[in-house]
């Protein structure tokens, strides 16, 4: 019985290798470079870079605005507005030497700065100016400049208070205030001058008294802003003439 013939063991086997020959030329004109195409790809959609974030308008660079240790920088030449900038930047004027969260940076007297520091900045003030905002809150910045001249160093002509060292411009005017200028401005109008060589906390002015016991030129007084009795000075300095 004649069943037909079929294709011979190797015969079959050549016609599988030129079928995956042929399977295999056809993917690669599809494909290009030996890649194989995404069948999906159509359903996907393009994405680009993420957006960078919108910069906050807070000048902080940390989680406390001009927090210890951190610089300033004056805003547009004001006296008044300070953007907290890198200390190494070559904008910055002044170091934070000490951080108040309450508290009001005027008048300068009434801060907790050391006597050592050069300017005061007004945290509130300086935020909402930056920030397009209200003031509100309370705090300051104890500041000292990066360079010299340091108005707080003794005879500096600033600082929080007057210390032993410093000079102040007198009229000569018995009962008249007196102010802190620097010592080299001595023998300009309004200048300095005398310079404190010593300082007395609670003393009283009047009488007999001479709480610098002969060795001033002048004896000066202090009076506090807010004070129950106005005879009693906070403070008694006493100055040597220039």
């Amino acid at each position: 019985m004649n069943r037909g013939s079929g294709p011979t063991s190797s015969a079959a086997v050549r016609a599988a290798a030129a079928t995956a020959a042929a399977a295999a030329a056809s993917l690669a004109l599809i494909t290009g470079c030996g890649k194989v195409a995404d069948p999906y790809a159509s359903d996907k959609e393009s994405t680009g870079p993420t957006a960078s974030p919108t910069p906050s308008v807070n000048p902080s660079y940390g989680a406390q605005y001009l927090a210890e240790n951190e610089c300033a920088a004056p805003e547009g030449g004001s006296k008044d507005v300070y953007r907290e900038v890198p200390c190494g930047d070559p904008k910055a004027v002044a170091r934070v030497t000490y951080r108040m969260e309450a508290g009001k940076a005027s008048p300068f007297s009434a801060t907790v700065c050391s006597e050592t520091t050069d300017f005061v900045i007004d945290v509130p003030i300086s935020l909402a100016v930056l920030e397009g905002t209200r003031a509100t809150g309370e705090g300051y910045a104890c500041m000292r400049n990066l360079k010299p001249p340091h108005p707080g160093d003794p005879g500096g002509g600033g600082g929080p208070r007057i210390e032993v060292g410093d000079c102040v411009h007198s009229d000569g005017k018995a009962g008249d205030a007196i102010s802190e200028v620097a010592c080299r401005t001595k023998g300009r109008k309004d200048g300095a001058t005398h310079r404190i060589t010593k300082i007395l906390e609670d003393r009283f002015v009047g009488g007999f008294d001479d709480p610098c016991e002969g060795k001033a030129d002048a004896v000066f007084s202090e009076n506090p802003l807010i004070d129950s009795n106005p005879v009693k000075n906070d403070r008694v300095l006493c100055g040597k003439k220039l």
